[in-house]
């Protein structure tokens, strides 16, 4: 069986580089008149708002199939780093002419210097280049749920270089790119302790870590107008990633998606392929420290048919996996979405039913949760199904809705706690804590989860938007008594506001999250047996979080036409929260900033 995948395996690898290229060489010596500029660089004044741009909500033919939640360890300081609401769409702020660049600098309490510049230069008509770099960082203390103030710096480091060649047929992108994120492990659960303490009882207490990833993409997109209806991007991207704690990563991804419009219908082919090799993570099996490797093999046909008030996708998801840990895994799954509109843009019904397998690599899981124990490695998550139902349209011309519930089955799922370690002491007959943990590691549990959500967008032209957002969860657990460090709820509210022919812009969002319960776990090694063996007994406590509202608030004046001064205001309520238990983020921050544009 592994021989029919290794060579499924290099012919689509064949199929897509000889496409990508033959593609790419066809008529380059003839001009094309629209020139695309990469969307990440154009210059505004993204990371000082929230809501970086106006959101409209776009009418799509297909759903996103579930509202899936994730802590975001970001915000140990939280300027800049809030993820925007990811239900909207969010279009470009109004655009003045700003020339090849732009520079951003700021500073702010907790000792937060900031900078950012973009610079895009065309070297002909066909080529475009262009550099972006970036600095964050955070200097201050934070004060624990213990009351334990202490140290918690954290900076983050971002570069790009690009080129752009642009050829009749399609778009050549070259990127190189390297990111670095420096924190500390800071936290801890329980009473609070004195430095000697903290060093006898937490291993990874005040250790520092570096998370560094940088690699090249090369992306080809085709001009579907050019390549008689078809549409297609490819990519080959490779990235090495290590840590200061000493593992590292090389992670080959190659992908490409292909869309031919038939008399009928819309045919689809999304097709990837992704290996993974990381070293010096932990084995739990062999209860060692070893390798992985692991190729990921992902194959999605379908077909779309589109009538005038009703849509349908009838497709089929496929996975291969060949992993050097564990045994090789296959999936199918049904790629199924209707929709109905009875009522032009004011109703439309729609229903499907989905399923994939998520791969978790170890540069992923340092993103999802930056305190996880560095010696990490995660099993694959297994969505066996996701069934899909809701409308959607507009009660008014500016005000627009949706409504979603999804029911999901899911194996595997990850869930991360604390470990404690305690030690019988024979002369007082009690345990005595030796150990407290304070990096995560992951248990697993096969979960039901049913999502209802639903959210409201409100806009008058480019002047004011408005978006209300709402998602509540249920999980039922198979084995564990909750679903650890995942809420109940979770809201938003955002408002972007920039008044024609004003020289100013605000914005201002409110985010809830409901209260979490963590997993504190504790290892008592007791008195041996009367058969002289050791005796271990687990016993698990559950760790509330409170529940998060933070309120921030920006506005931006425009001076001219290349200079404007900024602020930004987070956690306006000055209310210390905890992302992941025993780790504060900082109370009320304030940054203030230029741009000049050049």
């Amino acid at each position: 069986m592994k021989r029919t995948v290794y060579k499924y395996i290099l012919l689509f690898s064949f199929f897509i580089l000889l496409s990508g290229v033959s593609l790419a060489q066809q008529d380059s010596v003839r001009l094309k008149k629209e020139v695309e500029v990469v969307k990440a660089y154009q210059p505004s004044i993204s990371d000082a708002f929230k809501i970086n741009d106006i959101p409209s909500t776009k009418q799509e033919n297909t759903e996103k199939p579930v509202f899936q939640y994730q802590i975001h360890p970001q915000p140990v300081f939280s300027t800049f780093l809030t993820e925007p609401v990811q239900a909207a769409e969010i279009a470009t702020e109004p655009q003045t002419q700003l020339g090849n660049g732009l520079l951003k600098l700021g500073a702010g309490n907790y000792k937060t210097p900031y900078g950012e510049i973009f610079f895009n230069a065309a070297s002909g008509k066909k080529t475009t280049f262009g550099i972006h770099y970036r600095h964050l960082s955070s200097h201050g203390k934070i004060k624990l749920e213990n009351d334990d103030k202490v140290k918690a710096p954290q900076s983050d480091n971002n570069a790009e270089i690009f080129v752009n060649q642009t050829f009749r047929k399609a778009m050549l992108k070259a990127t190189l790119f390297f990111d670095r994120k420096a924190f500390r492990y800071y936290g801890y659960t329980g009473g609070r302790m004195n430095n000697a303490s903290k060093k006898d009882l937490i291993p990874s207490w005040n250790d520092k870590q570096a998370l560094s990833k940088g690699g090249i993409q090369l992306q080809l997109d085709g001009n579907e107008k050019q390549t008689k209806g078809l549409e297609y991007n490819t990519t080959l991207k490779y990235q090495l990633s290590g840590s200061k704690t000493g593992q590292t990563e090389n992670l080959m991804l190659l992908k490409g998606t292909f869309n031919k419009d038939f008399d009928q219908f819309t045919g689809q082919l999304d097709a990837s392929l992704n290996y993974a090799y990381t070293d010096s993570i932990s084995n739990d099996e062999k209860n060692t420290y070893g390798k992985r490797k692991q190729a990921f093999l992902k194959v999605t046909p379908s077909v779309f048919f589109k009538g005038e008030i009703a849509s349908l996708r009838l497709g089929i998801n496929s996975y291969s996996v060949i992993d050097n840990e564990d045994e090789d895994d296959y999936m199918l799954a049904p790629n199924v979405k209707a929709d109905w509109t009875p009522i032009e843009d004011i109703l439309t019904f729609y229903a499907g039913t989905d399923g994939w397998l998520q791969q978790n690599y170890y540069s992923s899981i340092a993103e999802e949760n930056q305190f996880a124990s560095p010696y990490h490695n995660v099993k694959n998550t297994k969505y066996n199904y996701i069934l899909t139902g809701g409308i959607k349209g507009k009660f008014l011309p500016n005000l627009s809705y949706t409504f979603q519930v999804d029911y999901s089955g899911i194996k595997n799922q990850h869930f991360y706690y604390l470990n404690n370690t305690e030690e019988w002491n024979a002369s007082t007959n009690e345990y005595d804590l030796t150990a407290r943990e304070n990096t995560f590691d992951v248990l697993y549990d096969d979960v039901k989860q049913l999502n209802i959500g639903g959210e409201l967008h409100y806009s008058t032209s480019e002047e004011l938007s408005i978006l209300f957002r709402a998602t509540g969860h249920s999980y039922k657990m198979d084995t564990q008594k909750e679903a650890w460090n995942k809420p109940g709820f979770e809201a938003s509210f955002s408002a972007y506001y920039s008044p024609v022919q004003k020289p100013y812009r605000l914005s201002a969002d409110i985010f809830y999250t409901g209260e979490r319960k963590g997993l504190l776990q504790t290892e008592q090694q007791g008195p041996a047996d009367p058969g002289g063996n050791p005796t271990t007994n687990y016993q698990s406590d559950i760790y509330k979080l409170n529940s998060i509202i933070d309120l921030n608030f920006s506005i931006e004046y425009l001076f001219n036409d290349q200079l404007s001064f900024w602020g930004r205001v987070n956690n306006f309520s000055f209310k210390k929260y905890e992302l992941w238990p025993g780790y504060n983020t900082q109370g009320l921050n304030l940054l203030l900033g230029i741009s000049y544009s050049f």
